[in-house]
This record gives C-alpha cells, sequence and structure tokens, in this order.
C-alpha cells in the first residue's frame, strides 16, 4: 500500500450511520384475549349464573289426571377475581431529552413496548392459571384461566391420577401421564362439546401442536388448481371439517411456555361463552419523583369470565411436541 494512504480506520469525526428506526420481530399476537369480547365488571370478584336444561326423557300425562309437581332446580352462581397485571418504569430527564435513533422520548417508547408485553401477561393467566388465588394483605389475586375452567368436556391423560378441575371448589386440574396428540382425540373432544351444546368453533393450540394437526389425514379430499400454472404443496391446513360443522385451528405463541396449561394442553373454545372482565383499563399512572427521574407504573386489573363451560373443551396430558 502507498505510504500515508488515509484510511477510514484513522479519521477523526466520520459521521454515524444508524437507521433512524427501531426493529422488533418478538411475537406480539393474543389469539385468546383478541378473540374473546370485554365486558366491564365493577368488584374484584364479579359473580354471574350458569343454568341448564334437564335431559330429553320419555313423557306421557295420562288424560284427566292430576298435576304432579318436579322439583326444581336454581341457577349456580359462578366467580372469579380479578388480578392486578402491572410493570413499572423510571427515566431520568437527561435520558428523555439527548436526541436518539428511533424514537424521540424513551419514556414514550417504554410505556408502548410494556404495554404489549402486559397483554401477553394477560394472555398468559387468562389460559394457564388452574384455580383463583383469593389474596391477603401480602398475597396478589388471580385469576382463574381456561386451564381451570374447562370442567366437563375433557379428554385426559391414560395414567397417573389425571383429573379435570373442580369448579365448585376452586380445584385445579391434575395432570397425568403425557401422550401424544391424535386425530381420533381431537374428533372424541368435538363430539363430546357437541353433545354438550357447544359449537366447537376454535381448537387453540400451541404451533407445534398446529403442526401435528395439519397430518391429520381423517377423510381427505384433495382438489388440484389448473386454471393457473401456480404448483403449491400444501402441507396444512386451518380449518378442520367434521360431522358437526367446522373447527377453525389456531396456533398461540403464547402456550409455548412450560406448563399444564399451556405447552401441554389444547383448548376448544366457544368465544361468545368468554369475556374478559375489565376492573381498571390500561393506564400509565405517574409515580413520586425521585430526583431527576420520572417514574410510571403501567397497570390494568382484568379477570376472565366464562358464562358456561360446557360449551368449551380441552384436551390435556399432551407431549410438548405433539408427537
Amino acid at each position: 500500500m502507498p505510504t500515508n494512504m488515509l484510511q477510514t480506520y484513522t479519521v477523526v469525526g466520520m459521521k454515524e450511520d444508524v437507521d433512524d428506526k427501531i426493529y422488533r420481530v418478538s411475537p406480539e399476537e393474543t389469539p385468546f384475549v383478541s378473540m374473546i369480547g370485554r365486558e366491564s365488571v365493577d368488584a374484584t370478584t364479579p359473580e354471574w349464573q350458569r343454568d341448564s336444561l334437564r335431559s330429553p326423557a320419555s313423557n306421557a300425562a295420562v288424560e284427566g289426571a292430576d298435576a304432579s309437581y318436579a322439583a326444581q332446580t336454581q341457577p349456580e352462581r359462578l366467580s372469579n377475581k380479578t388480578q392486578i397485571i402491572q410493570d413499572t418504569l423510571s427515566v431520568t430527564g437527561t435520558t428523555d431529552r439527548v436526541a436518539k435513533y428511533g424514537r424521540d422520548k424513551e419514556s414514550a417508547r417504554l410505556k408502548a413496548k410494556k404495554m404489549v408485553e402486559l397483554k401477553k401477561d394477560i394472555e398468559w393467566s387468562a389460559i394457564a392459571n388452574g384455580a383463583f388465588v383469593a389474596g391477603a394483605a401480602a398475597v396478589a389475586r388471580q385469576m382463574r384461566g381456561l386451564y381451570g375452567w374447562v370442567a366437563t368436556n375433557n379428554e385426559l391423560g391414560v395414567a397417573g391420577s389425571p383429573a379435570a378441575p373442580v369448579i365448585a371448589t376452586n380445584t385445579a386440574p391434575v395432570a397425568g401421564t403425557l401422550r401424544a396428540l391424535t386425530e381420533a382425540v381431537t374428533k372424541s373432544l368435538i363430539l363430546k362439546v357437541y353433545n354438550s351444546g357447544g359449537k366447537a368453533e376454535v381448537l387453540m393450540v400451541s404451533p407445534s401442536h398446529k403442526q401435528v394437526i395439519s397430518g391429520f389425514t381423517g377423510n381427505v379430499t384433495r382438489f388440484n388448481d389448473v386454471a393457473t400454472k401456480n404448483v403449491r404443496l400444501q402441507t396444512s391446513f386451518s380449518v378442520y371439517g367434521h360431522d358437526f360443522g367446522e373447527t377453525k385451528v389456531v396456533p398461540n405463541r403464547v402456550m409455548t411456555g412450560s406448563g399444564a396449561g399451556l405447552i401441554n394442553t389444547a383448548y376448544m373454545i366457544d368465544a361468545e361463552q368468554c369475556k374478559l372482565g375489565v376492573l381498571r383499563p390500561f393506564s400509565a399512572t405517574p409515580l413520586a419523583k425521585v430526583g431527576d427521574a420520572d417514574n410510571f407504573q403501567i397497570l390494568t386489573e382484568v379477570t376472565l369470565k366464562v358464562n358456561e363451560e360446557k360449551a368449551l373443551g380441552a384436551i390435556r396430558d399432551l407431549t410438548a411436541t405433539g408427537a
């Protein structure tokens, strides 16, 4: 190389070339809380009622006979606990003031980010919690999630001591021996939900279980599109057709988390029967200022309301891979 050639390695004062954006690919979807409705609640223990019809039976009355009066049942009262879901942040005045790439104020960026993170925490609790926690002076309240609500329609592991939850006594499920996810057990759950009056509209599963379901063959009819020259290998499906209608298969990334109520369970959902009860919507509240820092608490308080769990179902005790 020529002597004294000036190279960029020794140049003083070169400008930086930094993209004025911040990129993020972390998943933000919350399929469950996004598909169900919202409902305002006014207590930390919201309650509601459910009722049911008796089973059909032979019914023939003798002409002219005196009436007899059957015993009448009363509606059942159900409840859940609201759960406070929160996070905090502290940013100095200088940090907010200095010029930065991709954002103006760091506090504004962090507030928006934490609300997304907290929404995913709501999804986690609304699915995974097996029983509610009433709370006390030093104990946080917790809602009962789907894992603890589905009591009637369950497909359980065959070994150990698997058991469905007991709603009346706030008893969480007992996990059994893990087994593979199969088409036969999926069809069995669909039948149970249908016989209980449910619609079997959505089967919510982990991503790995979605891949297993895409391998179901059933009574398959394949079609070739000859109208175009495009060639596509179709190895998956999103709607499972069966004797009683169609079930949309929805993968949920939150369910990749460890725990019996997440990676080891698949849920049959009727979104009309579920509501996110909101006692306090999202808010960013300034906390006491400490020195030259602005402090905030991002908070919401919610619960899961399941009007009638007989419209839901669960395949429990699944291996993480589904195989």
